[in-house]
């Protein structure tokens, strides 16, 4: 028998069969929708990563309080950095490209007639670059602010946004914190959330000096550096480490992180969150897989004895063997080809969910592959049953 004859009777079985070829193929169709997401929901979330770091460097590094060798100490006790420690660095460092000192507390602010609590944060020279902030209107805070303590500042979009509409109106006012005011020089282009748990939009910056006559004692700043190149990094670190270690009486209680280890951890989160929900349609694929082997089972217990007359008929194994898993693949295909569609279907609701999907052919690509491989895996052996089948005993079964 040619192979044209056995898809004929292949197509002629499915046909007779409709009802239980749909059932066969719904534990495939979940499983081929289960991949679909699965990749989608992965990428997504590589991309949300991506979208999150986008601005930043990977040579950015961080000098923090380092908490786990804090111990008993109270804030008050720790040596501060300065802006002395800051130039001693810049002067040490053959692979720094730039640093900044930094600032931050929650405050109440007056904006317009609106009083609110946002992030105040002081900022020396360089901030801008380190950390890639650009301006959208107006000026950036410069050497001459720094230098002479001028009561200015430079404020995020979100706050431009909500408190003035547009850029335009929100430079040259004013806003108050404590007895204080200050004048918007600039506003920021959209940044996101950035690192260290500050968000650019939602920030007012001011020069360094001005910040830190009204921060708490107990706010400790930080450094925030550039390297030169993304090698340099270690390096960039262990010197920086080097100066504060004759500087300060105790480094020990700073660290010193880097963007680039934060970036990739970050990416490892999301691989790992893909393998688990790979894993998860993976799962669905095998339980479908069993229904299918079920199913044939079934198949050839009720075609024994037609099987015993092709084989009568001089039909050999490999020919009985074939046509079986050809009806496996094909079971498996309609499911994998449905669920692919259905997938299709479900894939732009999920942006009402606040999951992140990015929908690609090679998620498709990959579920009905998967889809086909669990459906003849699992056909295999139910066929090669049929194809051991004797002549005799398959006539003689009632």
């Amino acid at each position: 028998m040619n192979l044209l004859e056995t898809c004929r009777l292949v197509f002629l079985n499915l046909i007779e069969n409709k009802f239980k070829v749909f059932l066969t193929s719904l534990g495939i169709l979940v499983g081929t929708i289960t991949i679909v997401l699965v990749i989608a929901i992965g990428k997504g979330g590589e991309a949300k990563v991506a979208d999150q770091f986008k601005d930043l460097s990977a040579e950015t590094v961080y000098v923090n309080l380092n908490y786990k060798r804090l111990e008993n100490k109270e804030m008050s006790q720790i040596e501060k950095l300065n802006m002395n420690i800051v130039e001693q660095i810049k002067e040490e460092s053959t692979t720094i490209e730039d640093l900044y000192l930094s600032v931050s507390s929650y405050m109440e602010v007056k904006l317009g007639n609106e009083k609110v609590y946002t992030s105040i944060t002081g900022v020396s020279d360089g901030f801008d670059k380190v950390s890639n902030l650009e301006i959208d209107e107006g000026l950036q805070l410069d050497e001459e602010d720094q230098e002479y303590e001028n009561n200015v500042a430079v404020i995020g979009k979100n706050i431009v946004e909500k408190y003035y509409g547009s850029s335009e109106n929100a430079i040259n006012q004013t806003i108050q914190i404590g007895n204080n005011t200050y004048k918007i020089i600039g506003t920021l282009k959209g940044k996101g959330d950035g690192l260290q748990g500050l968000n650019p939009d939602d920030t007012i910056f001011l020069p360094y000096a001005v910040a830190n006559k009204f921060m708490d004692t107990n706010t400790i700043p930080k450094i925030v550096g550039l390297s030169d190149d993304l090698k340099h990094v270690e390096l960039t670190k262990k010197e920086i480490m080097s100066t504060l270690d004759y500087l300060l009486e105790d480094s020990s209680v700073y660290v010193i992180d880097d963007a680039g280890s934060r970036i990739e951890a970050a990416l490892s989160s999301a691989k790992t969150m893909n393998l688990l929900l790979l894993s998860v349609g993976t799962i669905v694929f095998i339980v479908g897989g069993i229904g299918i082997m079920n199913v044939l089972f079934l198949s050839v217990k009720e075609r024994t004895k037609e099987i015993g007359i092709l084989k009568a008929l001089g039909i050999g194994n490999n020919e009985v063997l074939i046509q079986f898993v050809l009806e496996s693949a094909i079971i498996s295909s309609l499911g994998g080809v449905a669920g692919i569609v259905i997938s299709s279907v479900i894939m732009p609701l999920m942006r009402y969910t606040e999951i992140a999907v990015v929908d690609s052919i090679e998620g498709k690509i990959i579920a009905f592959c998967f889809a086909m491989i669990t459906g003849m895996l699992f056909g295999i052996y139910p066929a090669y049953k049929a194809s051991m089948l004797k002549p005799v005993d398959a006539l003689s079964i009632e």
